[in-house]
């Protein structure tokens, strides 16, 4: 018995094994990325070749973003918010901290206006032109998340004290998502590997919202001020898909089986899968492996756990494993044992 798994690297682990830097340029410079990308996909041959990964030779592809990396910045950009680039870590999202007023008055961003878009799709319709297709690897981030990159911790507070600004700002996030949505989702129907990896191997044209901070809230708010703008995504993009990377998937996982058109959930790193599967039954899952467990864990406990992931969240043809954000001292054997217990 095999189960589909898939491993993705932090950046720092990238500039440390592929001289890979990932300033400004790596995202606004087709050139520079189309050629990192090959590097990347060298590397991950020559340390896993074996075991599937990589490729010996490498050619061009017409990638925007990265399907190798797993970040989340553009949306909060263009509502204008600072990002802060280096060379060995993902973009840095520096909230703006938006007062109710600046709340209050904020409006959808015209998209055309906005001038990170105008670069984004102008590469993509170069690579376009160059290609003759484009994979969009655009991190979809999460209605939540962009809000709080606007809002910071306040947003919390509003949910109890002021709720008709929570959904104004939730639905602004909402509507910029669907927009943006809509403008890769010309290039092609296969949008999320920039979320998580694994998706081309079990659903490519799933649309995946990144719910990485409904960690941070109870089902009860979930479904009063979130599942509605899930349910705005999840009416557009079909098929549907939640990436949600928190300890705790279960503790919102019946909220998420109210969510329309979905087909998949990604379940962080010591989730209680038994519970999630129990509430999403007939839903592929992505259980995710922890990458600070994996650093330390011996040959034996990895196989254990992912003997448990495969015990608990049956049937297998509606699920898989993966590790994300593995970093530059976690060694090779650690990850060839990790991948080798998945196959």
């Amino acid at each position: 018995m095999s189960i589909d798994c898939d491993v993705t690297f932090h950046s720092g682990w990238w500039h440390k094994n592929a001289g890979v830097c990932f300033n400004r340029d790596f995202f606004y410079n087709s050139d520079y990325r189309l050629e990192a990308d090959m590097k990347m996909r060298r590397v991950i041959y020559d340390k896993f070749g074996d075991l599937g990964l990589g490729e010996e030779n490498p050619q061009p592809r017409p990638i925007l973003g990265s399907d190798l990396i797993a970040l989340g910045f553009l949306h909060s950009e263009i509502l204008g918010c600072e990002v802060r680039y280096s060379d060995s870590n993902p973009p840095g999202v520096i909230c703006k901290n938006l007062s109710d007023d600046e709340v209050s008055e904020l409006k959808p961003p015209i998209l055309c206006e906005i001038d990170v878009w105008q670069k984004t799709i102008k590469q993509a319709d170069e690579l376009l032109k160059k290609y003759g297709y484009v994979n969009p690897c655009v991190n979809l981030m999460g209605i939540q998340n962009i809000a709080m990159d606007l809002r910071g911790q306040e947003l919390f507070i509003d949910y109890y004290e002021n709720p008709s600004l929570a959904h104004h700002l939730l639905e602004i996030c909402t509507r910029l998502s669907i927009e943006m949505g809509r403008g890769f989702r010309k290039f092609s129907s296969a949008v999320s590997a920039g979320v998580t990896g694994i998706v081309k191997q079990v659903l490519p044209d799933v649309y995946l919202t990144s719910n990485c901070s409904v960690e941070m809230v109870s089902l009860e708010t979930y479904n009063e001020f979130l599942l509605p703008y899930d349910n705005m995504l999840a009416e557009e993009f079909t098929p549907f898909g939640i990436h949600h990377c928190g300890k705790s998937t279960e503790h919102v996982a019946d909220g998420y089986a109210r969510c329309k058109n979905l087909k998949f959930v990604e379940a962080g790193a010591y989730s209680d899968i038994y519970e999630v599967r129990r509430a999403l039954p007939d839903i592929h899952i992505n259980a995710r492996y922890s990458p600070v467990a994996l650093k330390t864990a011996t040959t034996s406990e990895i196989k254990e756990t992912i003997a448990d992931i495969l015990l608990k969240g049956k049937p297998i043809d509606l699920l898989s494993v993966s590790c994300v954000g593995i970093d530059a001292e976690t060694s090779d054997d650690k990850v060839r044992d990790f991948l080798i217990a998945c196959k």
